[in-house]
């Protein structure tokens, strides 16, 4: 059996659409459905019934997405003993999934990793990609993912997940038409209001990104979103308004810092009874990431006491 049809058909019932796993999976739709066709005449069996619209299981379909599941974990975890074996080592018990579902914390893991070798050795930790955030949190609600590092936001607390927070990280101010008195590095909440703001489009607001925009509105920010700025006008001083987390290491000769309060709340998100070594692994990260803030983020960071 095709461990790519499994988990093709695996990752269809997850997202519950044939394009969004094509596009999870990074394969064509109509190579995903060549994949379906072929388990099923390998099966025997018809697992969907074949609607333009829905994705919906058939009786047979429904009774073997769980074993499915199953054989997929196994054939993984058999695979990574098999390598394990032939290069001498000890295979780990298990390994830690962080879900993801933005590029930019894609990178921030694959930097953490690169940077914490020993936690790498002694916790096995891989990355999982989840389509949307909301993909995310049933991720990590199924056991299907460990943690996730996010932006704490309102959404965390409403799936009652728990939010372990770390670090503070700033919203940077990316300018465009700027005038040459516009002051370099840090802009205090009252110099930003001299200027037109640009939310980042497709960027899930944290508590601290509504509270800022509430803030700015009751003072007379002009707010312009990305969708509307075809129709704003142009030339006008702007600021592109982005968490740090999704601008890594800017050129601080051109971004400015927004002054204003503490900044994000960044931190480590995991179900409400996480098993114990999925806590070791967070309480190690507690203490060994502000440290890297520097080099992680261009500019260090202040560590949330808890």
């Amino acid at each position: 059996m095709n461990e790519n049809a499994l988990q093709s058909f695996v990752k269809i019932v997850e997202l519950e659409s044939f394009s969004e796993a094509a596009e999870a999976l990074f394969v064509s739709q109509s190579a995903l459905s060549q994949q379906i066709r072929a388990l099923e005449k390998q099966l025997k069996v018809e697992l969907f019934r074949h609607t333009r619209r829905q994705v919906i299981l058939t009786p047979a379909g429904q009774e073997f997405y769980p074993q499915a599941k199953q054989v997929l974990a196994l054939y993984q975890k058999a695979v990574c003993r098999a390598q394990a074996v032939q290069q001498h080592t000890d295979p780990p018990e298990r390994h830690i999934l962080i879900a993801y579902c933005h590029e930019a914390l894609r990178m921030f893991g694959y930097d953490l990793f690169a940077l914490t070798g020993e936690l790498c050795i002694r916790f096995s930790p891989i990355l999982r990609r989840c389509v949307r955030r909301s993909d995310v949190w049933n991720a990590l609600q199924k056991g299907d993912a460990d943690l996730s590092f996010q932006l704490d936001c309102t959404e965390i607390h409403a799936q009652g997940l728990a939010f372990t927070p770390v670090f503070y990280v700033p919203e940077f101010c990316i300018p465009f038409h700027a005038p040459e008195d516009m002051p370099k590095g840090r802009l205090t909440l009252e110099q930003a209001l001299q200027y037109r703001w640009m939310p980042a489009d497709n960027m899930d607001q944290s508590i601290y990104e509504s509270a800022l925009f509430r803030e700015g509105t009751r003072r007379g920010a002009e707010i312009i979103r990305m969708e509307m700025s075809r129709s704003a006008q142009y030339p006008v001083t702007s600021l592109k308004m982005i968490p740090g987390v999704y601008y890594r290491r800017p050129d601080m000769d051109f971004v400015r810092i927004l002054d204003w309060d503490r900044g994000h709340r960044f931190g480590i998100v995991t179900r409400a009874d996480p098993d114990p070594v999925v806590q070791e692994y967070v309480q190690e990260l507690q203490q060994v990431l502000p440290p890297l803030t520097k080099q992680l983020f261009g500019v260090e960071l202040e560590k949330i006491k808890v």
